[in-house]
């Protein structure tokens, strides 16, 4: 678990889930930002691909627990200030299903935690809905799936919403402050996968 020191507001924000521009607000917006479509490929690659992801942005805090169809992923974090602090989890669950032409994947992501501050203790939960967020989860595994040259990086995935006047707090999760692989090199995606649907050994 990382422990930093920020500012008052930084805490704040992050107990309060940052609010934020461009939210996924309900079922029409889960559907178009939350799942994605993947043909000739296999659930295991899939599964893998989005576990890299997640593992790269802060490898020492993931938890993972597999289920028969995805996975959940627990991420433990720790804000501190002068004045005010907050102990949080987040919580990505990861679910895929097959119709035997196409395999469809899809992501939530939650959080939860306690705020303190002075004499104060506040619980705090809600899905953290950041389409940037999600977005950029999405464009990482198609990189690491080949489906795509470039991994976006957390500098130009801030750069991008700079300039759409968003807060990089949207991005809270893959690049937040306690995500300490938030400047990780990109990893080497996964190989090609093999003529008959299997993926070779590395």
């Amino acid at each position: 678990m990382r422990l930093l020191k920020f500012g008052i507001a930084a805490v704040v924000a992050a107990s309060l889930g940052a609010c934020v521009a461009h939210q996924i607000r309900d079922r029409d917006d889960f559907l178009a930002e939350g799942v994605r479509t993947y043909s000739g490929e296999t659930r295991e690659r899939v599964l893998q691909a989005a576990r890299t992801v997640l593992q790269i942005s802060d490898p020492d805090d993931f938890e993972f627990r597999d289920t028969l169809t995805g996975f959940t992923g627990l991420r433990r974090y720790v804000l501190y200030a002068v004045v005010a602090a907050a102990q949080g989890r987040e919580k990505w669950e990861m679910q895929t299903e097959s119709d035997g032409k196409a395999l469809r994947a899809a992501i939530s992501v939650s959080e939860a935690g306690v705020s303190t501050g002075g004499y104060s203790t506040t619980p705090y939960e809600g899905r953290m809905a950041s389409i940037p967020l999600y977005r950029l989860f999405w464009d990482r595994v198609d990189y690491m799936l080949g489906r795509r040259p470039d991994w976006v990086s957390c500098e130009q995935a801030e750069t991008a919403l700079a300039a759409s006047k968003t807060g990089s707090a949207s991005l809270g999760g893959l690049c937040g402050p306690t995500s300490n692989g938030r400047n990780a090199p990109p990893p080497q995606p996964l190989p090609p996968l093999a003529k008959g649907g299997r993926q070779p050994r590395a």
